[in-house]
């Protein structure tokens, strides 16, 4: 019986540094989710306008949707951003210690 690691389920090894990658890719993300949301709620906020504050077709409940919407990707916009700091530190703390 040979003691080799099949390659298909020897373990993957990741650094602090693809953890960075990782999560500042979702905090773009996030901040291109942020910026359409304001998109679109200001799009609501002038079809509103223009029908006199109407609630024709549920601008109202879809204005609703959107904030719900909003709240989270601040939230998740928040959290990926704590998370790239928290490796970001990791990883230079790590390279540091490579070089001591």
């Amino acid at each position: 019986m040979s003691n080799q690691i099949n390659s298909k389920n020897a373990p993957k090894n990741y650094d602090a540094g693809d953890m960075v990658d990782a999560y500042s890719l979702a905090e773009c993300d996030m901040q291109w989710m942020s910026v359409a949301i304001t998109d679109i709620k200001k799009r609501i906020k002038e079809i509103k306008n223009k029908l006199d504050n109407a609630n024709v077709i549920g601008l109202y409940d879809l204005e609703h949707v959107v904030d719900m919407y909003q709240y989270i990707a601040e939230n998740r916009l928040h959290h990926y951003s704590d998370e790239t700091e928290a490796y970001q530190a990791e990883w230079d703390a790590d390279k540091k210690a490579v070089t001591l």
